[in-house]
């Protein structure tokens, strides 16, 4: 009965066949049922994307490993996402290459099922071609082409963020 006659609000008690049985209407509390069920706070994971530009304009991007969340999907390089205070040197000791990175401004957020993320971008080009061939395990892109990779949404955000606050060229 409660999708159709024991509505929030507006209960159609007078339809109702149990109206004589009915607790919630003897009290008098009828309108206030059923009540939404408080949801539980989604904890807060942080972390560091790591923007990396070529002399060209080419974005470093990495595949994720096959299993797990976004499995199989391309990302920008980023630290681990943990719980609590992003520690910013821990963080950073996980970069692509070590070299300077530049905070850009603002946070990404993203909401996924079980838990949020925020993640804090840093920016750096590469210096040398040579740096960039020492890279394993990553593939640039050039930005005009980041609509045929297997992006999942919060990277687009990442990306899109990163792409405007340093003005790169060919973005949408």
């Amino acid at each position: 009965l409660g999708a159709t006659v024991c509505v929030p609000g507006e209960p159609r008690c007078v339809i109702c066949p149990l109206i004589e049985l009915c607790e919630a209407r003897r009290l008098g509390i009828a309108a206030e049922l059923p009540r939404k069920k408080v949801k539980a706070a989604r904890p807060v994971r942080r972390g560091i994307a790591f923007f990396l530009l070529r002399k060209d304009g080419a974005i470093l991007l990495r595949k994720r490993a096959p299993r797990g969340l976004l499995g199989g999907m391309m990302e920008v390089p980023s630290s681990e996402w943990l719980e609590g205070r992003l520690d910013r040197v821990a963080a950073l000791e996980q970069a692509p290459i070590e070299t300077r990175w530049r905070a850009l401004p603002g946070i990404v957020r993203h909401v996924f099922t079980h838990f949020e993320l925020e993640l804090s971008l840093v920016t750096a080009r590469l210096p040398t071609e040579r740096a960039a061939a020492a890279l394993e395990g990553g593939q640039w892109c050039a930005v005009d082409r980041l609509g045929e990779m297997a992006l999942p949404t919060v990277m687009k955000k990442v990306l899109r963020h990163a792409i405007m606050a340093t003005s790169v060229k060919g973005g949408s």
